[in-house]
């Protein structure tokens, strides 16, 4: 039984061990270039919202059909008016207004309307100053709930479960003021759902978010995707390095420097244990000096030492590195392009 035991914490020593000498991530911020790269020229852009239906049997008829209350989908199409400017207007690259405007053009068929007619379009550009329009000329919402869904609790008691589910679909051209073109459609869909449990169907149901909170909520996920689509977005990437390494005292002091965020002194350790180490801990530390300098924002000394990493060290971890430092070099070049296009 003795054995058994120490056996058991030899075990649990080797797990901490190598989980100690597993691999470190740090999280970097950087930038994702534009999927629609819009000409220098549009420096203001107009958000217009062009969801107005007409009060027609048609609408009538989906109150009933759906229970859309009234002013719900204007409820969302305004929460994605904001979301739109807010995302635009973080950036530099563009001065974003909100129209006072509220256009016709929403249709229960899910088909875009004809496009805003020259003589609007240069209306609208004259009053506000607008390169470009972004309009959303299509939303339509519903909101289904699923209820009584049974489960027996750990506390023995019953508890009855309600799904809601929302969908959405929106529709948004962008319009360029002085060429009278459509630089860009997008018929947008999402959902999501909801969930939540009583004692009761009737209490689970009525403690399911709102379909206007359901509404608003994807109308302003919307909205912020399709302002990433037109500029660029900040994005999190991650960087492996290794933590520990038995013949490698420096490899461990340096990533605890950078463990607490002190990466020119990691950076330094480093590269003090890189006379003394054997090829593959001397593949480490390289690796990791082209980490610190990443971090540290010297990507031309980042990709030296990866390259050195892999070419004279033989580590296999940093030829991937070393692409993906290129990838990230040409996607920010593109971005920050797209950013300031005068450059």
């Amino acid at each position: 039984m003795k054995f058994r035991v120490n056996a058991y914490i030899v075990c649990l020593l080797m797990l901490f061990i190598g989980a100690c000498s597993g691999p470190r991530t740090v999280t970097l911020n950087s930038l994702r270039p534009a999927e629609i790269a819009l000409p220098s020229s549009i420096e203001t852009v107009l958000i217009l919202d062009r969801t107005k239906r007409d009060k027609d049997a048609g609408n009538i008829i989906e109150g009933v059909l759906t229970g859309e209350l009234p002013g719900e989908d204007r409820a969302g199409s305004q929460e994605l008016l904001i979301a739109l400017h807010r995302q635009l207007g973080s950036s530099n690259r563009f001065e974003t207004i909100v129209a006072e405007e509220y256009l016709s053009g929403n249709s229960l068929t899910s088909v875009f309307p004809e496009q805003l007619p020259r003589e609007m379009i240069d209306r609208l550009s004259v009053k506000y100053g607008a390169d470009a329009i972004v309009a959303i000329e299509l939303l339509d919402s519903d909101f289904a709930i699923s209820r009584g869904k049974l489960e027996i609790g750990s506390n023995g008691f019953p508890q009855f479960y309600a799904q809601g589910i929302g969908n959405i679909t929106i529709g948004i051209r962008l319009y360029h003021c002085q060429e009278y073109s459509v630089i860009d459609q997008q018929l947008l869909t999402n959902s999501h759902s909801w969930e939540t449990s009583a004692s009761s169907v009737p209490e689970a149901v009525a403690q399911l978010t709102s379909k206007g909170d359901a509404t608003r909520y994807l109308s302003n996920a919307a909205g912020r995707d399709y302002a990433y689509k037109i500029m660029p977005t900040p994005v999190k990437i991650r960087r492996s390095f290794r933590g520990k390494a038995k013949r490698s005292p420096e490899l461990e002091l340096g990533t605890r420097y950078a463990d607490v965020g002190q990466w020119e002194r990691a950076l330094e350790t480093w590269k003090s244990g890189l006379d003394r180490a054997r090829n593959k801990e001397a593949g480490y530390l390289a690796h990791n000096i082209a980490i610190a300098y990443e971090v540290l924002g010297d990507f031309d000394q980042a990709l030296h030492w990866a390259q050195t990493a892999y070419t004279r060290y033989g580590n296999e971890d940093s030829r991937t590195y070393v692409n993906q430092i290129k990838q990230r070099l040409s996607t920010e070049k593109l971005a920050q392009m797209q950013l300031d296009p005068e450059q």
